[in-house]
């Protein structure tokens, strides 16, 4: 294979939607515990049914991840916190990285909680970042993604957008009958 149609098939591989063995399926109930967050209080997906959850796995070395990360944290302002909640789980930075970090994102509007340990991303099979899992409002496991570039993040924020208009709950007063 030439090389630069080598780097084609990994960027397509790492890019392309993916579901590693021992992961949680599509349509299946995830793990719910995410970590704690800044406040020190337990994010778990049980506490946000009837939103659109954002699950993101992370880490201080990964260059992709830091550009994700700006644009969820867009994404999450421009949604608000009403159909849609972003969390980004760090994985096994060390207590100064981690807090270095959340220091440049304290302004940021995501939940970031911190997984010292690596459990909860073994309960995802996580083995590549940036490592993005969609969850509708029943928290159900919609879709996955491993890796990150700027094509793949316009897929992904379609994605979002068409789940979150998909399953858009009928204004007060509406009849599903017109």
């Amino acid at each position: 294979m030439e090389r630069k149609n080598w780097w084609l098939a990994a960027a397509l591989l790492v890019c392309a939607p993916a579901f590693a063995e021992g992961a949680p399926g599509k349509g299946t109930s995830p793990p719910p515990l995410l970590g704690k967050d800044r406040d020190g209080e337990v994010v778990d997906l049980a506490t946000m049914h009837g939103k659109v959850v954002i699950v993101t796995f992370w880490a201080s070395w990964c260059g992709y991840c830091l550009k994700e990360l700006p644009v969820l944290n867009a994404l999450q302002e421009k949604a608000g916190d009403d159909w849609l909640r972003i969390v980004a789980v760090n994985v096994k930075d060390d207590a100064v990285n981690y807090r270095a970090m959340t220091r440049q994102m304290r302004d940021y509007r995501l939940t970031l909680t911190r997984d010292r340990n690596g459990q909860i991303a073994k309960g995802y099979a996580v083995e590549a970042y940036p490592n993005l899992w969609l969850i509708d409002r029943q928290g159900r496991v919609w879709g996955h993604h491993v890796g990150y570039g700027e094509d793949s993040l316009e897929t992904i924020i379609n994605e979002i957008q068409s789940l979150l208009q998909a399953e858009a709950p009928m204004p007060v007063g509406t009849s599903a009958q017109g």
